[in-house]
């Protein structure tokens, strides 16, 4: 509980010091994981950050920085199909024979919602002022997000094959943890502008669950991450009143974020009915372009 409060009150402080509102839109994509979902689907995602892209802790190289992100996407369309199982059955008119066994699957749609946060920790390997640094540091993040699946609303299937009272409507719950090597940049173009940018290569472990398929399951895999972006800042005033100084800093960023999360040996059967099917990588990203407006005292 104190560990709570401390890390609450710490939060709480940064952001009334300084933080920069984010809003993104661009494409989501999901391929493997889901029954049927073999191959990339793609649809329109949106996006809403707190960030605070690099902060110095008093006058030293070291730095924190964290970012706060809600995704929320449209609904992704996977087409009708009829998928190979990969068993086989024998033929009851012939012992020597067999046939592959397949399911035909309704169209389906799903749907991305939820939270990714992540901080780190770092130190400014070069650093000749708060607009032109190098630094690289730790990172922590989770993932807590989920994915509302249901048979669409066009479907015109009427083949019997498809299982019946199957395909219900259920939610997959993703819980990660990851930490790896993150790095970043920024570099003064003239009086108002600057270049900045990120990337992360993390390692990620945690679990998938849906109740409905019967699927709870631990997962390892990577994350992966790119921000770059243009920063405009119109003020920037240093005022000393003695014992401290008041910095105010008022700017916009104009950027572009690629995220990446990859699951391995995932199989989710959405049907519910206990149909078997080989796993293999699921894999996620959002490539969002965004226009954030920040401050920092």
């Amino acid at each position: 509980m104190k560990r709570t409060i401390a890390i609450s009150a710490l939060l709480a402080a940064s952001l009334l010091s300084a933080g920069e509102m984010r809003y993104a839109s661009g494409t989501f994509e999901l391929e493997g994981g889901f029954l049927g979902l073999g191959s990339k689907k793609d649809t329109d995602i949106s996006a809403y950050s707190l960030v605070q892209q690099h902060k110095n802790l008093f006058s030293s190289r070291w730095y924190y920085s964290y970012n706060v992100t809600w995704y929320d996407s449209d609904r992704l369309l996977q087409a009708q199909q009829t998928l190979d199982t990969g068993t086989t059955q024998l033929l009851p008119d012939n012992p020597f024979g067999s046939t592959t066994s397949t399911v035909a699957i309704p169209a389906m749609s799903y749907r991305y919602q939820g939270l990714d946060a992540q901080g780190v920790i770092g130190y400014d390997l070069l650093h000749t002022s708060e607009r032109d640094f190098f630094g690289a540091g730790l990172l922590l993040g989770i993932s807590a997000p989920w994915i509302d699946s249901e048979k669409d609303s066009d479907n015109t299937t009427n083949d019997t094959d498809v299982i019946a009272d199957a395909f219900e409507k259920s939610k997959t719950k993703i819980l990660t943890y990851r930490i790896g090597p993150s790095f970043t940049f920024r570099k003064s173009l003239g009086e108002y502008f600057s270049l900045y940018g990120s990337a992360t290569i993390a390692y990620q472990t945690g679990t998938i669950e849906n109740d409905y398929a019967g699927t709870d399951i631990s997962v390892n895999g990577r994350f992966d991450e790119l921000d770059m972006g243009i920063r405009f800042q119109p003020l920037s005033y240093d005022k000393s009143f003695g014992w401290f100084t008041l910095s105010p800093r008022l700017y916009a960023t104009l950027g572009y974020r690629y995220t990446h999360w990859e699951y391995k040996d995932v199989a989710i059967d959405t049907s519910g009915a206990g149909i078997t099917f080989a796993k293999n990588d699921m894999k996620m990203s959002a490539s969002t372009a965004y226009f954030g407006v920040g401050y920092a005292f």
